[in-house]
């Protein structure tokens, strides 16, 4: 177990919350904690952080100054139950906040043995089976308040838990819009471009986003492939940017057939693999367009940052991506559709009045109602609601 100790002491300590991530995985949902933390902390409160030892949950609150327990496993967790309770009254911490659905096991139990904590769960993924059986009934018993990070998911869960409606909210996430603040200028943008190996000239199509299967860069690539074949009036090239992990990354795995998949298309002048970026917001910023081909989005933090860079965004008629992709900030394509997703990137790409317009209201829309601040003090009203409230 390792116990961190930040620079919080002199913060106003009017709340104190303990985020909850016992995940090995990096994707949205493990960033997500961390950013949470930063912006609580930014007012006022006093947060605390429990993840898995050298997981990258634990590295990000190690970076954003975040206290916290570290376990070995969720098992050695569960078996630590007496001293995460102690570090839990030793610091009078009130609110807890679970972003796992494996964290509750715990979360339920300290629950159980300190029943003056208030309980939170945000359900990143979105349930795909009921959670009404015996374990989730006590589990979710627990809970003061289940957010459903859109529309969608909400629907979904609501019928899914074996919760009173009340006790189910829709609460978009917030982004941490850092790096999005200002546009960057034309020798940054073609700076940008060099380093991901792209042309400095002609329109970039951007496909942000982790190499798996259910991301849809294969489709990416079938819908480039058929609008190689089309007449559009301006040169472009596309990049993915963004790596595999775990399986996708090995031999043979899904990253392996992408590539394949490039060379069999006929685009390996056309499409670049730029891997992994830590400056996202800026290789989005230096693009023209943004494509999120997912098979399906729980919520979409892709299209949200692409919006916010100002891109013109092309999202896939399904999920959450039809909330965010409104009045006019971008196009919808039909999934799986690799014709109607070309037809989406020749009509950007010959307008280039239609491409720039949209990528301001997108940028408007996303600045306007989706920063982590104005989402960290919808939390901290929920978190202060006493039970039943």
């Amino acid at each position: 177990m390792q116990k961190d100790v930040d620079s919080q002491s002199d913060s106003p300590r009017s709340m104190r919350v303990m985020q909850i991530c016992l995940s090995k995985s990096w994707g949205g949902l493990e960033m997500y904690p961390a950013k949470l933390s930063r912006a609580l902390v930014a007012k006022g409160c006093e947060v605390h952080g429990l993840a898995l030892t050298n997981s990258r949950v634990a590295q990000s609150f190690e970076a954003a100054r975040i206290a916290a327990l570290t376990y070995s496993s969720s098992a050695r967790a569960l078996l630590s139950l007496r001293q995460v309770l102690r570090y839990i009254r030793e610091h009078q911490i009130t609110v807890l906040h679970a972003h796992k659905s494996g964290d509750m096991r715990l979360a339920a139990l300290l629950v159980q043995f300190e029943p003056q904590l208030k309980l939170f769960f945000t359900d990143h993924i979105g349930v795909t089976r009921p959670k009404k059986g015996w374990y989730h009934r006590w589990a979710y018993s627990k809970v003061q308040r289940v957010f459903s990070i859109s529309k969608a998911t909400h629907a979904t869960n609501l019928g899914a838990f074996a919760l009173e409606p009340q006790r189910i909210t829709q609460l978009y996430n917030g982004i941490d819009f850092e790096g999005y603040e200002a546009p960057i200028d034309e020798a940054a943008r073609m700076s940008l471009r060099h380093s991901l190996g792209v042309p400095s000239q002609g329109v970039l199509i951007a496909a942000p986003g982790r190499l798996t299967p259910g991301k849809g860069q294969l489709l990416f690539l079938q819908a480039m492939a058929k609008l190689a074949q089309m007449s559009v009036a301006q040169p472009w090239h596309a990049v993915v940017i963004g790596e595999a992990s775990d399986e996708d990354a090995a031999p043979g795995g899904y990253k392996a057939q992408l590539f394949q998949a490039r060379e069999q298309l006929g685009l390996t002048e056309r499409v670049t693999f730029a891997g992994f970026r830590d400056d996202m917001a800026h290789c989005l910023q230096a693009s023209d367009i943004a494509a999120i081909p997912s098979y399906g989005e729980a919520f979409g933090l892709s299209v949200i940052e692409a919006m916010a860079a100002g891109c013109a965004v092309v999202g896939a008629r399904v999920g959450a991506i039809p909330e965010l992709i409104v009045n006019d900030t971008g196009l919808l394509a039909t999934p799986r559709d690799a014709a109607d997703w070309a037809r989406c990137f020749a009509a950007l790409i010959g307008d280039a009045g239609l491409r720039q317009k949209l990528g301001r209201n997108a940028r408007a829309h996303a600045l306007a109602n989706f920063g982590m601040d104005g989402h960290a003090e919808q939390l901290m009203g929920y978190y202060s609601q006493t039970s039943g409230s």
